[in-house]
């Protein structure tokens, strides 16, 4: 099983839960000591920088749209299905759709404030939906494809955990470097996303089991 029992994953969800709430309410509020951290990391990531930089910013605040991390979520719920996988493909697309979901609600619901100098033409995510689905595809990553490199690929298997980590932290930059989301947004996505996932991974170790009874996903790997 892909998932394996852990006695603290309902601690830790109660954690980030608790961490997220902290940044909603606080933002919620138009906490003056949040406003200056987000005004004072928006001001210094989105000043000018070297063409690398802005090359890498560009690249992080284009390639994690949301768009694309769905399309990227179709593709390996597919690939999964295909090689039998049918339970953690179903697991991971119910997932990553129910963030989106999920993060639209709170967007909905509550009027957030908008960050300082952010284009008008994009409305304000909160949490951040580029770097929740960004996080929530690298997690499903670890527990999917990670375990799966073989021991004597340990060398390549370290590189690639590294860049998909560089990534991550490349787009919680790029976001708030072209104005799309603060600071507090990221943060609240990367607490929120990580409740959200080991909520996900406790669904999938208590049901798994019994899903695997249908006929749908009859013969499925889990």
């Amino acid at each position: 099983m892909i998932v394996d029992r852990d006695r603290i994953r309902k601690l830790l969800i109660y954690i980030f839960i608790a961490l997220f709430l902290f940044i909603a309410i606080f933002s919620w509020l138009s906490s003056p000591i949040l406003y200056l951290i987000d005004s004072f990391t928006t001001e210094i990531l989105s000043s000018s920088h070297n063409i690398i930089l802005s090359i890498l910013f560009w690249m992080g605040a284009n390639f994690s749209r949301p768009l694309i991390s769905f399309i990227l979520t179709l593709i390996c719920a597919f690939l999964l299905w295909g090689n039998n996988f049918k339970i953690p493909a179903a697991w991971f697309l119910f997932t990553m759709i129910g963030s989106m979901l999920a993060e639209m609600i709170l967007s909905l619901i509550t009027p957030w404030p908008l960050p300082v100098s952010k284009p008008s033409s994009i409305d304000r995510s909160f949490p951040s939906l580029a770097v929740l689905m960004t996080f929530l595809l690298i997690q499903f990553f670890f527990v999917i494809v990670v375990p799966e490199f073989n021991k004597r690929a340990k060398k390549v298997k370290n590189r690639t955990i590294a860049i998909i980590i560089l990534w991550l932290v490349l787009v919680c930059f790029a976001v708030v470097a072209y104005r799309y989301n603060t600071i507090s947004d990221v943060f609240a996505a990367l607490f929120f996303g990580y409740a959200w996932f080991l909520l996900s991974e406790e669904f999938y170790y208590n049901y798994a089991r019994i899903f695997v009874r249908l006929k749908i996903f009859r013969g499925s790997w889990i």
